[in-house]
């Protein structure tokens, strides 16, 4: 049964999948659901965006020109509707099923990333209460990853309920909840949706100032 539409689906196994010579590819959802999705072919070097060319964007240019260190980021979906109507779902509505439909594509994308640790965003104490779970562990559920990092008030605002200036400019969010020397080691931050990037790179920083080499991301939106 598809997990978006709840259709029964028919799923075509080829002769080498029955043979068993070939290993069966389990599909969460059916092709016309999966063709709701927007996948991001070319994109930014930077951010992930999607674009017509892998060229910093404006966004990216401004997060150089005050001296950041730019985190290569990867999106696997552009945030279109069909992917607005997921998250509402999944992340706000509880739809915790929900997580398994992209739960290998994301498996993979890390797997494809040189990298020696990874580190989900954290959620506040208030959001594992009234949500009951973090939404990116749902998502990349059965990685590896080290919680290095913690939510520094009890109670955070949704990012969801902010506009563009007010997530640029909010406070440090985070506090090191692991004071693990990461020297000389490349990290992957992982959420699940990058949308001005200022939650990521305030993760970077305290990552960075435990050691890191570089620090990388990925997420499942752009």
């Amino acid at each position: 049964m598809c997990l978006i539409c709840q259709k029964k689906r028919r799923e075509t196994i080829s002769l080498l999948e029955t043979l068993g010579l070939l290993k069966q590819k389990h599909q969460t959802i059916c092709e016309q659901c999966a063709t709701q999705f927007a996948s991001i072919t070319l994109s930014c070097s930077g951010c992930g965006r999607q674009q017509e060319h892998n060229e910093l964007c404006y966004d990216c240019c401004r997060w150089q020109n005050q001296g950041q260190l730019l985190l290569t980021h990867q999106a696997l979906y552009v945030y279109n509707d069909a992917m607005h109507d997921y998250m509402q779902r999944y992340k706000f509505n509880g739809e915790y099923a929900l997580r398994h439909v992209f739960n290998r594509q994301l498996i993979q994308a890390v797997q494809n990333i040189e990298i020696d640790l990874v580190v989900p965003i954290p959620v506040s104490q208030y959001t594992l209460l009234t949500r009951g779970f973090n939404q990116t562990l749902g998502l990349f559920e059965g990685l590896r990853y080290q919680q290095l990092l913690s939510v520094s008030q009890a109670k955070k605002t949704d990012q969801s309920r902010f506009n563009r200036q007010k997530r640029l400019t909010r406070e440090q969010p985070f506090v090191i909840a692991n004071h693990t020397s990461l020297s000389g080691k490349s990290v992957l931050l992982i959420d699940d949706v990058y949308t001005t990037g200022r939650t990521l790179y305030y993760a970077a920083e305290l990552i960075y100032t435990l050691g890191a080499k570089n620090v990388k991301s990925l997420s499942l939106a752009r």
